[in-house]
């Protein structure tokens, strides 16, 4: 049994991972910014990283760190919150690693959410943790995020980094804003539809964090997507299927996007065809490639 420390454990990928290590029989100790939460089978301690407050407890003689904590990007980008989407990912990073300096017996290893808005977009580009960051704002946070995740690492500790792609997880991320449309028979492609979707189911993304933190995978960034990238309209018209709804057409136009949704409409606009190979050489086992398959699962 080993013991983990896991930040955002609230959202629905913390869910799922609290869950499945759970299931696994491990210890799991929650940092919350709720004070006295109570979460059955693990324990909880209390950090306010916005004023650098954490009880360093939470990560004494710990085995493994899993971070996942910072702002949705699901809210509109007023300046405000662009900046809060960035910080929070700054400093909740900062406060744990400073815990970490202090504390006598540290994680062995820190596992930390990305994403693939790293890459930026392309219709034609296939990208691999090779690929250099983008220069819009999705890129520069994600770069910026990871560049204070890697700060986790040591000689006596690795340090890994999981760009996810879209999760598929009911009610939550992309399945919960669509599949309500999809149920009201009005769903339908986003911009011209044809943009690359990489996906991962939740089960395997919970899995993988795990895998990454027990396993021997060196320190470094991993593309957290399934094998099977799709286009827009395809992803689409899978959940219509499932569904048994009809997939309207034609596509919602980028302006009216760009009109409802401001600068965020850039998440649904993007195209990105993402490589898996590296964490696949790493030994992880997908329980999900197929997206029809995967979404019976998610939606029964």
């Amino acid at each position: 049994m080993a013991v983990f420390t896991i930040t955002g454990a609230t959202g629905s990928v913390g869910k799922e991972i609290v869950k499945h290590l759970l299931v696994m029989g491990h210890e799991v100790r929650i940092l919350s910014t709720r004070k006295n939460l109570d979460w059955k089978g693990a324990s909880t301690y209390f950090w306010n990283p916005s004023y650098g407050e954490i009880d360093d407890l939470a990560l004494e003689g710990c085995d493994h760190l899993i971070h996942l904590a910072g702002a949705s990007v699901s809210k509109r980008w007023t300046a405000p919150y662009k900046a809060e989407i960035n910080d929070s990912r700054v400093y909740t990073s900062k406060v744990l690693l400073d815990s970490i300096n202090r504390v006598q017996k540290g994680p062995k290893s820190c596992v930390s959410a990305s994403a693939i808005g790293y890459y930026g977009s392309s219709q034609s580009s296939l990208f691999t943790e090779h690929t250099p960051p983008a220069s819009d704002f999705l890129a520069s946070v994600t770069e910026n995020w990871e560049r204070y995740t890697k700060m986790f690492a040591s000689p006596e500790r690795r340090s890994i980094q999981l760009r996810i792609g879209i999760v598929l997880d009911k009610g939550a991320g992309v399945l919960g804003k669509l599949v309500p449309l999809a149920k009201a028979g009005i769903a339908s492609p986003l911009g011209t539809g044809k943009q690359w979707t990489s996906w991962i189911h939740v089960e395997d993304l919970a899995k993988m964090f795990v895998y990454c933190a027990i396993s021997d995978v060196v320190s470094g960034p991993y593309n957290a997507v399934a094998s099977t990238p799709l286009s827009n309209r395809s992803f689409t018209k899978k959940i219509c299927k499932v569904l048994r709804r009809p997939m309207i057409l034609p596509s919602v136009p980028a302006f009216i996007l760009k009109l409802v949704l401001g600068e965020m409409a850039t998440l649904a606009l993007m195209s990105q065809k993402v490589s898996n190979a590296k964490i696949l050489e790493a030994g992880f086992v997908f329980t999900h490639e197929d997206l029809e398959s995967a979404l019976h699962k998610t939606l029964k």
